[in-house]
């Protein structure tokens, strides 16, 4: 799959700022455990509709589209846990400064459950560490941190979401090595990212519970 994800500024209200000021989570240990239906433990992934936006400026950027695969193997753990990692690549992204270059670093990133909700079949956690060089025109800068969001045994979707509270210690998405951005990013900005990634593979859902 494509190692780059185009994009990282442009159009649209930002909504997200307030999410990133609920209180983070405290995740008791729980033991959960992860089916997928593909013996190899591979997934595949794709969104439309992607924004990552600067919480602080309201700076966003908008992607038509967004493309994960990896592993999650089937497997028994004590949550919090890592169960399983993804590469992540975005499409057709724009900004205020025209298109942008995105290159994530020390990919594949490892997703984390925090908790499972049996009532609902939801499970919560977050996507990290994530690193990737962003540029465009005259502005740089790198986004460093986690991604939170949930997932749906139901309908097989991972949600990334600002509106899911990060744990204690797992630091947030945040803009670092800024240079050029006339304002619109600045060091230390929250960054949040949103889409909604469909399961493509396994044909049936993974279920975590």
């Amino acid at each position: 799959m494509r190692n780059r994800m185009p994009g990282l500024l442009g159009g649209i209200a930002v909504s997200a700022a307030v999410a990133l000021v609920a209180a983070p989570a405290a995740f008791a240990a729980q033991d959960i455990t992860v089916t997928n239906p593909n013996d190899d433990g591979a997934v595949a992934a794709s969104a439309d509709g992607v924004v990552l936006a600067d919480a602080d400026t309201g700076t966003e950027v908008n992607c038509s589209s967004s493309a994960a695969d990896g592993t999650i193997p089937s497997g028994a753990h004590t949550a919090p846990a890592a169960i399983g990692d993804l590469s992540v690549g975005f499409d057709s992204c724009t900004g205020p400064l025209g298109s942008v270059s995105v290159t994530p670093n020390a990919q594949p990133y490892q997703l984390h459950i925090g908790s499972f909700d049996s009532a609902t079949g939801v499970s919560t956690g977050w996507v990290g560490e994530v690193n990737v060089s962003i540029s465009t025109v005259t502005c740089s800068f790198d986004a460093v941190g986690n991604a939170p969001g949930e997932y749906d045994n139901a309908t097989g979707q991972l949600t990334v979401t600002p509106d899911v509270a990060l744990p204690d210690g797992v630091a947030p998405l945040e803009a670092t090595n800024t240079s050029g951005c006339l304002g619109l990013v600045n060091d230390g900005d929250a960054l949040t990212f949103e889409a909604v990634y469909d399961i493509t593979d396994p044909d049936t859902p993974i279920t975590i519970g």
